[in-house]
Protein backbone atom coordinates (compact mmCIF):
# COMPACT_ATOMS: atom_id res chain seq x y z
CA UNK A 1 0.00 0.00 0.00
CA UNK A 2 1.32 3.50 -0.77
CA UNK A 3 0.39 4.83 2.69
CA UNK A 4 1.72 2.25 5.16
CA UNK A 5 2.85 4.90 7.64
CA UNK A 6 -0.38 6.15 9.18
CA UNK A 7 -2.01 7.01 12.48
CA UNK A 8 -5.65 6.38 13.39
CA UNK A 9 -7.12 9.73 14.45
CA UNK A 10 -10.88 9.12 14.49
CA UNK A 11 -13.15 6.14 14.90
CA UNK A 12 -16.61 6.26 13.39
CA UNK A 13 -19.67 6.67 15.54
CA UNK A 14 -22.69 4.52 14.89
CA UNK A 15 -25.24 6.40 12.76
CA UNK A 16 -28.53 7.18 14.49
CA UNK A 17 -30.35 4.91 12.08
CA UNK A 18 -27.55 2.41 11.67
CA UNK A 19 -27.27 -1.09 13.05
CA UNK A 20 -23.52 -1.67 12.73
CA UNK A 21 -21.56 -2.34 15.85
CA UNK A 22 -18.98 0.24 16.84
CA UNK A 23 -16.26 -2.35 16.46
CA UNK A 24 -17.16 -2.63 12.76
CA UNK A 25 -17.20 1.13 12.14
CA UNK A 26 -14.70 2.51 9.61
CA UNK A 27 -11.57 4.30 10.81
CA UNK A 28 -9.97 7.46 9.48
CA UNK A 29 -6.20 7.47 9.16
CA UNK A 30 -3.84 10.39 8.76
CA UNK A 31 -0.50 10.59 7.00
CA UNK A 32 1.85 13.59 7.20
CA UNK A 33 1.66 15.73 4.07
CA UNK A 34 3.08 19.03 2.83
CA UNK A 35 2.48 21.65 0.17
CA UNK A 36 5.72 23.03 -1.25
CA UNK A 37 6.41 25.97 -3.54
CA UNK A 38 9.73 26.71 -5.20
CA UNK A 39 10.97 29.65 -7.26
CA UNK A 40 14.15 29.66 -9.35
CA UNK A 41 15.65 31.30 -12.42
CA UNK A 42 16.52 28.80 -15.15
CA UNK A 43 18.96 29.68 -17.92
CA UNK A 44 17.99 28.76 -21.48
CA UNK A 45 20.38 28.77 -24.47
CA UNK A 46 21.52 32.26 -25.41
CA UNK A 47 21.71 33.33 -21.74
CA UNK A 48 17.93 33.75 -21.62
CA UNK A 49 16.50 33.61 -18.09
CA UNK A 50 13.09 32.17 -17.21
CA UNK A 51 11.52 32.34 -13.76
CA UNK A 52 10.14 28.88 -12.93
CA UNK A 53 7.49 28.34 -10.24
CA UNK A 54 7.00 24.84 -8.84
CA UNK A 55 4.19 23.42 -6.67
CA UNK A 56 4.37 19.95 -5.04
CA UNK A 57 1.61 18.24 -2.99
CA UNK A 58 3.40 15.46 -1.10
CA UNK A 59 2.29 12.61 1.18
CA UNK A 60 4.58 10.61 3.47
CA UNK A 61 4.57 6.95 2.40
CA UNK A 62 7.05 5.81 5.01
CA UNK A 63 9.09 7.72 7.62
CA UNK A 64 11.19 10.23 5.67
CA UNK A 65 9.86 9.27 2.21
CA UNK A 66 7.36 11.54 0.41
CA UNK A 67 5.68 11.27 -3.01
CA UNK A 68 3.05 13.30 -4.82
CA UNK A 69 1.96 15.23 -7.91
CA UNK A 70 3.91 18.31 -8.98
CA UNK A 71 3.61 21.18 -11.45
CA UNK A 72 6.09 23.71 -12.90
CA UNK A 73 5.42 26.81 -15.00
CA UNK A 74 7.08 30.01 -16.22
CA UNK A 75 6.30 33.22 -14.30
CA UNK A 76 8.88 35.65 -15.72
CA UNK A 77 10.97 36.17 -18.86
CA UNK A 78 9.31 35.73 -22.24
CA UNK A 79 8.18 32.09 -22.14
CA UNK A 80 4.68 32.39 -20.71
CA UNK A 81 2.99 29.07 -21.46
CA UNK A 82 5.97 26.86 -20.53
CA UNK A 83 4.28 24.22 -18.32
CA UNK A 84 5.14 20.73 -17.12
CA UNK A 85 3.46 18.34 -14.68
CA UNK A 86 4.39 14.97 -13.27
CA UNK A 87 5.45 13.38 -9.97
CA UNK A 88 7.94 14.28 -7.23
CA UNK A 89 9.71 11.87 -4.83
CA UNK A 90 11.70 13.06 -1.81
CA UNK A 91 13.86 11.74 1.02
CA UNK A 92 13.90 13.93 4.15
CA UNK A 93 16.11 14.03 7.24
CA UNK A 94 15.45 15.95 10.45
CA UNK A 95 18.75 17.61 11.38
CA UNK A 96 17.30 19.19 14.53
CA UNK A 97 13.94 20.32 15.89
CA UNK A 98 13.75 23.04 13.22
CA UNK A 99 16.22 22.16 10.46
CA UNK A 100 15.69 19.50 7.82
CA UNK A 101 17.57 18.37 4.71
CA UNK A 102 15.81 17.13 1.57
CA UNK A 103 16.89 15.46 -1.65
CA UNK A 104 14.34 14.82 -4.38
CA UNK A 105 13.63 14.08 -8.01
CA UNK A 106 10.85 15.43 -10.22
CA UNK A 107 9.90 13.60 -13.43
CA UNK A 108 7.36 15.24 -15.71
CA UNK A 109 6.46 16.28 -19.20
CA UNK A 110 5.50 19.43 -21.05
CA UNK A 111 6.84 22.54 -22.72
CA UNK A 112 5.36 25.46 -24.61
CA UNK A 113 6.11 29.05 -25.61
CA UNK A 114 8.68 27.88 -28.14
CA UNK A 115 11.09 26.72 -25.42
CA UNK A 116 13.70 24.18 -26.63
CA UNK A 117 12.31 21.20 -24.70
CA UNK A 118 12.62 18.55 -27.43
CA UNK A 119 10.28 15.67 -26.67
CA UNK A 120 9.17 17.31 -23.42
CA UNK A 121 10.61 15.04 -20.71
CA UNK A 122 11.80 17.14 -17.75
CA UNK A 123 14.04 15.93 -14.91
CA UNK A 124 14.71 18.04 -11.83
CA UNK A 125 16.98 16.53 -9.17
CA UNK A 126 17.45 18.87 -6.21
CA UNK A 127 18.77 19.24 -2.66
CA UNK A 128 17.15 21.59 -0.13
CA UNK A 129 17.97 22.97 3.32
CA UNK A 130 14.85 24.10 5.22
CA UNK A 131 14.15 25.90 8.49
CA UNK A 132 10.71 25.26 10.00
CA UNK A 133 8.52 27.23 12.40
CA UNK A 134 4.99 26.28 13.46
CA UNK A 135 4.16 24.06 10.50
CA UNK A 136 5.67 26.51 8.00
CA UNK A 137 9.18 26.57 6.62
CA UNK A 138 11.50 27.92 4.00
CA UNK A 139 15.03 27.71 2.74
CA UNK A 140 17.34 27.30 -0.23
CA UNK A 141 17.31 24.73 -3.00
CA UNK A 142 20.02 23.80 -5.47
CA UNK A 143 18.58 22.06 -8.52
CA UNK A 144 19.28 20.94 -12.04
CA UNK A 145 16.52 21.47 -14.63
CA UNK A 146 17.14 19.23 -17.61
CA UNK A 147 15.19 18.29 -20.74
CA UNK A 148 17.16 15.27 -22.03
CA UNK A 149 15.93 15.55 -25.63
CA UNK A 150 16.05 19.36 -25.68
CA UNK A 151 18.71 21.97 -25.04
CA UNK A 152 17.75 23.15 -21.54
CA UNK A 153 20.26 21.92 -18.97
CA UNK A 154 21.12 24.25 -16.13
CA UNK A 155 22.00 24.26 -12.44
CA UNK A 156 20.70 27.03 -10.21
CA UNK A 157 19.95 28.08 -6.63
CA UNK A 158 16.38 28.96 -5.72
CA UNK A 159 13.96 29.48 -2.86
CA UNK A 160 11.62 26.87 -1.42
CA UNK A 161 8.67 27.29 0.96
CA UNK A 162 6.54 24.59 2.60
CA UNK A 163 3.49 24.10 4.80
CA UNK A 164 2.96 20.87 6.73
CA UNK A 165 -0.50 19.36 7.10
CA UNK A 166 -2.23 15.97 7.37
CA UNK A 167 -3.78 13.77 4.69
CA UNK A 168 -6.93 12.09 6.07
CA UNK A 169 -8.26 8.95 4.38
CA UNK A 170 -10.12 5.70 4.97
CA UNK A 171 -9.56 2.25 3.54
CA UNK A 172 -11.27 1.57 0.17
CA UNK A 173 -14.42 -0.47 -0.18
CA UNK A 174 -16.44 1.51 2.39
CA UNK A 175 -18.34 3.89 0.11
CA UNK A 176 -21.37 5.63 1.69
CA UNK A 177 -20.59 4.46 5.22
CA UNK A 178 -20.87 7.21 7.82
CA UNK A 179 -18.23 8.18 10.36
CA UNK A 180 -17.60 10.73 13.08
CA UNK A 181 -14.78 12.95 11.86
CA UNK A 182 -14.06 16.64 12.36
CA UNK A 183 -12.07 18.25 9.59
CA UNK A 184 -11.51 17.61 5.91
CA UNK A 185 -10.40 14.45 4.18
CA UNK A 186 -8.10 13.91 1.24
CA UNK A 187 -6.72 17.11 -0.26
CA UNK A 188 -9.01 19.20 1.92
CA UNK A 189 -11.23 20.65 -0.82
CA UNK A 190 -14.97 21.07 -0.32
CA UNK A 191 -16.31 21.26 -3.87
CA UNK A 192 -15.37 20.93 -7.53
CA UNK A 193 -16.70 22.85 -10.55
CA UNK A 194 -16.56 22.02 -14.24
CA UNK A 195 -16.06 25.38 -15.94
CA UNK A 196 -16.43 26.71 -19.49
CA UNK A 197 -15.23 30.21 -20.32
CA UNK A 198 -14.95 32.63 -23.19
CA UNK A 199 -12.33 35.37 -23.68
CA UNK A 200 -13.55 38.14 -25.95
CA UNK A 201 -11.29 39.62 -28.62
CA UNK A 202 -8.65 41.70 -26.87
CA UNK A 203 -5.11 42.98 -27.17
CA UNK A 204 -2.54 40.22 -26.99
CA UNK A 205 -4.79 37.64 -28.66
CA UNK A 206 -5.47 37.33 -32.36
CA UNK A 207 -9.09 36.31 -31.77
CA UNK A 208 -11.63 35.32 -29.16
CA UNK A 209 -11.05 31.94 -27.55
CA UNK A 210 -13.05 29.53 -25.38
CA UNK A 211 -11.74 27.39 -22.53
CA UNK A 212 -12.79 24.40 -20.43
CA UNK A 213 -11.40 23.36 -17.08
CA UNK A 214 -11.78 22.36 -13.45
CA UNK A 215 -11.96 24.46 -10.27
CA UNK A 216 -11.53 23.23 -6.69
CA UNK A 217 -12.69 25.22 -3.66
CA UNK A 218 -11.88 25.16 0.03
CA UNK A 219 -14.10 27.15 2.39
CA UNK A 220 -12.62 29.48 4.99
CA UNK A 221 -16.04 30.53 6.26
CA UNK A 222 -19.64 30.33 5.01
CA UNK A 223 -18.91 33.34 2.76
CA UNK A 224 -15.20 33.01 1.89
CA UNK A 225 -13.30 30.33 -0.06
CA UNK A 226 -9.93 29.68 -1.68
CA UNK A 227 -10.05 28.51 -5.32
CA UNK A 228 -7.63 26.47 -7.44
CA UNK A 229 -8.34 26.30 -11.18
CA UNK A 230 -6.83 24.87 -14.38
CA UNK A 231 -8.18 25.63 -17.89
CA UNK A 232 -7.22 24.97 -21.51
CA UNK A 233 -8.29 26.36 -24.89
CA UNK A 234 -11.10 24.43 -26.60
CA UNK A 235 -11.82 26.71 -29.57
CA UNK A 236 -10.66 29.93 -31.19
CA UNK A 237 -7.45 28.84 -32.92
CA UNK A 238 -5.40 29.09 -29.71
CA UNK A 239 -4.94 25.35 -29.11
CA UNK A 240 -2.12 24.92 -26.63
CA UNK A 241 -3.20 27.83 -24.43
CA UNK A 242 -3.51 26.88 -20.74
CA UNK A 243 -3.72 28.61 -17.40
CA UNK A 244 -3.50 27.64 -13.72
CA UNK A 245 -4.62 30.08 -11.00
CA UNK A 246 -5.17 30.35 -7.26
CA UNK A 247 -7.61 32.88 -5.87
CA UNK A 248 -10.08 34.03 -3.25
CA UNK A 249 -13.85 34.13 -3.53
CA UNK A 250 -16.53 35.87 -1.45
CA UNK A 251 -20.22 34.95 -1.88
CA UNK A 252 -23.12 36.24 0.23
CA UNK A 253 -26.73 34.94 0.29
CA UNK A 254 -29.39 37.21 -1.25
CA UNK A 255 -32.31 34.75 -1.45
CA UNK A 256 -31.70 32.46 1.50
CA UNK A 257 -29.15 29.85 0.46
CA UNK A 258 -30.66 29.52 -3.02
CA UNK A 259 -28.79 32.43 -4.61
CA UNK A 260 -25.41 33.86 -3.63
CA UNK A 261 -23.57 36.78 -5.25
CA UNK A 262 -20.09 38.19 -4.77
CA UNK A 263 -16.67 38.45 -6.37
CA UNK A 264 -13.56 36.42 -7.12
CA UNK A 265 -9.94 37.42 -7.74
CA UNK A 266 -7.10 35.12 -8.82
CA UNK A 267 -3.47 35.14 -9.91
CA UNK A 268 -1.54 32.44 -11.74
CA UNK A 269 0.43 31.45 -14.80
CA UNK A 270 -0.79 31.18 -18.38
CA UNK A 271 0.32 31.08 -21.99
CA UNK A 272 0.73 29.07 -25.16
CA UNK A 273 -1.42 29.13 -28.29
CA UNK A 274 0.24 32.38 -29.42
CA UNK A 275 -1.55 34.30 -26.63
CA UNK A 276 0.72 37.15 -25.51
CA UNK A 277 1.08 36.52 -21.77
CA UNK A 278 4.72 37.64 -21.67
CA UNK A 279 6.51 35.88 -18.84
CA UNK A 280 3.32 34.02 -17.94
CA UNK A 281 2.02 35.75 -14.81
CA UNK A 282 -1.68 36.76 -15.07
CA UNK A 283 -4.42 38.17 -12.86
CA UNK A 284 -8.22 37.88 -13.01
CA UNK A 285 -11.07 39.69 -11.24
CA UNK A 286 -14.79 39.02 -11.68
CA UNK A 287 -18.32 39.35 -10.28
CA UNK A 288 -19.90 35.97 -9.45
CA UNK A 289 -23.41 34.56 -8.96
CA UNK A 290 -24.19 31.00 -7.80
CA UNK A 291 -27.53 29.18 -7.77
CA UNK A 292 -28.03 26.17 -5.51
CA UNK A 293 -29.58 23.32 -7.52
CA UNK A 294 -30.70 20.48 -5.32
CA UNK A 295 -28.72 19.30 -2.33
CA UNK A 296 -25.24 19.00 -3.82
CA UNK A 297 -25.24 20.74 -7.23
CA UNK A 298 -24.77 24.41 -8.14
CA UNK A 299 -24.89 26.53 -11.29
CA UNK A 300 -22.58 29.53 -11.51
CA UNK A 301 -21.80 32.47 -13.76
CA UNK A 302 -19.01 35.03 -13.55
CA UNK A 303 -17.94 37.98 -15.67
CA UNK A 304 -14.71 39.91 -15.34
CA UNK A 305 -11.36 40.92 -16.74
CA UNK A 306 -8.05 39.11 -17.23
CA UNK A 307 -4.65 40.63 -17.86
CA UNK A 308 -1.03 39.58 -18.13
CA UNK A 309 1.30 41.43 -15.77
CA UNK A 310 4.18 41.65 -18.25
CA UNK A 311 2.46 40.74 -21.53
CA UNK A 312 -0.05 42.37 -23.89
CA UNK A 313 -3.04 40.20 -22.95
CA UNK A 314 -6.03 42.30 -21.85
CA UNK A 315 -9.40 40.56 -22.10
CA UNK A 316 -12.98 40.62 -20.85
CA UNK A 317 -14.31 37.14 -20.12
CA UNK A 318 -17.38 35.21 -18.99
CA UNK A 319 -17.47 31.79 -17.41
CA UNK A 320 -20.20 29.28 -16.54
CA UNK A 321 -19.78 26.46 -14.03
CA UNK A 322 -21.48 23.29 -12.86
CA UNK A 323 -20.40 22.42 -9.32
CA UNK A 324 -20.86 19.53 -6.95
CA UNK A 325 -20.08 19.10 -3.25
CA UNK A 326 -17.15 16.87 -2.36
CA UNK A 327 -18.13 16.66 1.30
CA UNK A 328 -21.66 15.42 2.08
CA UNK A 329 -22.77 15.83 5.72
CA UNK A 330 -24.90 13.08 7.24
CA UNK A 331 -26.91 12.45 10.42
CA UNK A 332 -25.03 10.61 13.17
CA UNK A 333 -25.68 9.98 16.82
CA UNK A 334 -22.43 11.60 17.96
CA UNK A 335 -20.45 14.60 16.74
CA UNK A 336 -19.95 15.85 13.20
CA UNK A 337 -20.62 13.26 10.52
CA UNK A 338 -19.02 12.57 7.17
CA UNK A 339 -19.88 10.14 4.40
CA UNK A 340 -17.03 8.13 2.87
CA UNK A 341 -16.51 8.67 -0.87
CA UNK A 342 -14.27 6.44 -2.97
CA UNK A 343 -11.41 8.23 -4.74
CA UNK A 344 -8.61 7.12 -7.06
CA UNK A 345 -5.36 8.85 -7.93
CA UNK A 346 -3.09 7.59 -10.66
CA UNK A 347 0.11 8.31 -12.52
CA UNK A 348 0.41 6.90 -16.02
CA UNK A 349 2.03 6.91 -19.42
CA UNK A 350 0.24 6.93 -22.75
CA UNK A 351 1.42 6.10 -26.28
CA UNK A 352 -0.19 7.83 -29.27
CA UNK A 353 0.49 5.62 -32.28
CA UNK A 354 -0.23 8.06 -35.13
CA UNK A 355 -0.27 11.66 -33.91
CA UNK A 356 -0.93 13.93 -36.89
CA UNK A 357 1.07 17.16 -36.96
CA UNK A 358 0.14 20.54 -38.41
CA UNK A 359 2.87 20.19 -41.05
CA UNK A 360 1.22 17.01 -42.40
CA UNK A 361 3.60 14.54 -40.75
CA UNK A 362 2.36 11.56 -38.76
CA UNK A 363 4.54 10.44 -35.85
CA UNK A 364 4.12 8.53 -32.61
CA UNK A 365 4.56 10.26 -29.28
CA UNK A 366 4.42 9.39 -25.58
CA UNK A 367 3.02 11.36 -22.65
CA UNK A 368 3.15 11.23 -18.86
CA UNK A 369 0.34 12.43 -16.64
CA UNK A 370 -1.96 12.32 -13.64
CA UNK A 371 -5.46 10.85 -13.26
CA UNK A 372 -8.20 11.42 -10.68
CA UNK A 373 -11.47 9.50 -10.30
CA UNK A 374 -14.37 9.99 -7.88
CA UNK A 375 -16.81 7.10 -7.63
CA UNK A 376 -20.54 7.88 -7.69
CA UNK A 377 -21.68 4.34 -6.81
CA UNK A 378 -20.37 0.79 -7.21
CA UNK A 379 -20.10 1.04 -10.99
CA UNK A 380 -19.86 4.68 -12.17
CA UNK A 381 -17.28 7.41 -11.58
CA UNK A 382 -16.35 10.92 -12.65
CA UNK A 383 -12.81 11.06 -14.06
CA UNK A 384 -10.18 13.60 -15.02
CA UNK A 385 -6.76 13.32 -16.67
CA UNK A 386 -3.88 15.69 -17.44
CA UNK A 387 -1.04 14.49 -19.70
CA UNK A 388 1.97 16.11 -21.40
CA UNK A 389 4.30 14.78 -24.09
CA UNK A 390 7.73 13.35 -23.21
CA UNK A 391 8.81 11.88 -26.58
CA UNK A 392 8.08 12.36 -30.27
CA UNK A 393 9.40 15.90 -30.69
CA UNK A 394 6.10 17.37 -29.40
CA UNK A 395 7.24 18.65 -26.01
CA UNK A 396 4.70 21.48 -25.83
CA UNK A 397 1.74 19.12 -26.31
CA UNK A 398 -0.61 18.82 -23.31
CA UNK A 399 -4.13 17.47 -22.85
CA UNK A 400 -6.75 17.81 -20.11
CA UNK A 401 -9.81 15.53 -20.11
CA UNK A 402 -12.86 14.89 -17.92
CA UNK A 403 -15.92 12.69 -18.24
CA UNK A 404 -17.81 9.64 -17.01
CA UNK A 405 -16.54 6.09 -16.52
CA UNK A 406 -18.08 2.71 -15.69
CA UNK A 407 -16.44 -0.40 -14.22
CA UNK A 408 -17.24 -3.97 -13.30
CA UNK A 409 -15.18 -5.75 -10.65
CA UNK A 410 -14.94 -9.50 -10.33
CA UNK A 411 -14.84 -11.38 -7.05
CA UNK A 412 -11.10 -11.81 -7.63
CA UNK A 413 -8.35 -9.36 -8.53
CA UNK A 414 -9.57 -8.39 -12.01
CA UNK A 415 -11.79 -5.55 -13.21
CA UNK A 416 -12.78 -3.99 -16.54
CA UNK A 417 -14.12 -0.59 -17.44
CA UNK A 418 -14.84 2.04 -20.05
CA UNK A 419 -14.87 5.82 -20.03
CA UNK A 420 -15.98 8.66 -22.31
CA UNK A 421 -13.84 11.78 -21.93
CA UNK A 422 -13.80 15.22 -23.54
CA UNK A 423 -11.50 18.17 -23.03
CA UNK A 424 -8.82 20.39 -24.52
CA UNK A 425 -5.45 19.63 -26.10
CA UNK A 426 -2.81 21.42 -28.10
CA UNK A 427 0.77 22.53 -28.55
CA UNK A 428 3.86 20.81 -29.90
CA UNK A 429 2.74 21.18 -33.51
CA UNK A 430 0.04 18.51 -33.02
CA UNK A 431 -2.99 19.00 -35.28
CA UNK A 432 -5.65 19.60 -32.61
CA UNK A 433 -7.03 22.76 -34.25
CA UNK A 434 -9.10 24.78 -31.77
CA UNK A 435 -8.21 22.43 -28.92
CA UNK A 436 -11.46 20.49 -28.33
CA UNK A 437 -10.92 16.70 -28.26
CA UNK A 438 -12.73 13.47 -27.34
CA UNK A 439 -11.11 10.27 -26.05
CA UNK A 440 -13.15 7.08 -25.41
CA UNK A 441 -11.17 4.35 -23.61
CA UNK A 442 -11.56 0.73 -22.47
CA UNK A 443 -9.41 -0.67 -19.68
CA UNK A 444 -8.61 -3.80 -17.74
CA UNK A 445 -7.30 -3.70 -14.18
CA UNK A 446 -5.47 -5.94 -11.73
CA UNK A 447 -5.59 -5.41 -7.95
CA UNK A 448 -2.08 -5.57 -6.51
CA UNK A 449 -3.24 -5.07 -2.91
CA UNK A 450 -6.08 -3.35 -1.08
CA UNK A 451 -4.98 0.13 -2.17
CA UNK A 452 -2.97 -0.37 -5.39
CA UNK A 453 -4.12 -1.30 -8.89
CA UNK A 454 -2.54 -1.52 -12.34
CA UNK A 455 -4.64 -0.66 -15.40
CA UNK A 456 -3.95 -1.19 -19.08
CA UNK A 457 -6.13 0.93 -21.34
CA UNK A 458 -6.74 1.26 -25.08
CA UNK A 459 -8.81 3.81 -26.94
CA UNK A 460 -8.89 6.55 -29.52
CA UNK A 461 -8.13 10.28 -29.44
CA UNK A 462 -9.93 12.55 -31.92
CA UNK A 463 -9.72 16.30 -32.41
CA UNK A 464 -13.18 17.73 -33.04
CA UNK A 465 -11.88 20.19 -35.66
CA UNK A 466 -8.30 19.19 -36.47
CA UNK A 467 -6.70 16.23 -38.20
CA UNK A 468 -5.56 14.55 -34.99
CA UNK A 469 -7.02 11.02 -34.86
CA UNK A 470 -4.91 8.30 -33.27
CA UNK A 471 -5.14 5.07 -31.28
CA UNK A 472 -4.03 5.42 -27.64
CA UNK A 473 -2.57 2.82 -25.28
CA UNK A 474 -1.96 3.62 -21.62
CA UNK A 475 -0.62 2.04 -18.43
CA UNK A 476 -1.57 3.56 -15.05
CA UNK A 477 -0.69 2.85 -11.43
CA UNK A 478 -3.82 3.69 -9.43
CA UNK A 479 -4.18 4.26 -5.68
CA UNK A 480 -7.70 3.81 -4.26
CA UNK A 481 -8.86 5.14 -0.90
CA UNK A 482 -11.86 6.63 0.88
CA UNK A 483 -12.28 10.34 1.55
CA UNK A 484 -14.27 11.38 4.65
Amino acid sequence: MPLPYRTAVAVAAVCATGVAAAADAPTVFQAPSSLETSLESVRLPGREQVGLLGVDDLIELAPGWDVGPAFYGAVSGRRGGLFTWGAEAQRRWALSARWRAVVGLYVGGGGGAGAPVGGGLMLRPHADLLFGFGGWGGGLSISQVRFPSGSIDGTQIGLVFMHDSRFAYAAPGQRSRMLDFNGRGGLGTDRADLVAGHYFHASGSARALSTVGLRLEREWSPALAVTFEADGAASGGADGYAEATVGGQALWPVIGETLRVGARAAVGIAGGGAVATGGGLIGKAALVARLQWGRNLTLGIEAGKARAFNGRLRADYVQASLGFALDEPGSCALGACRRIHEMEWGIGVQEYAHAQRKNGAVESMSAIGLEFNRWLDDHFYLGGKAYSAITGGAGAYSIGLFGLGAAWRSAGAWSVGAEALVGAAGGGGVASIGGAVAQPMFWGGYTVDRYDHLRLAAGYLKSLRGALATPVIGLTWVVEFGVP
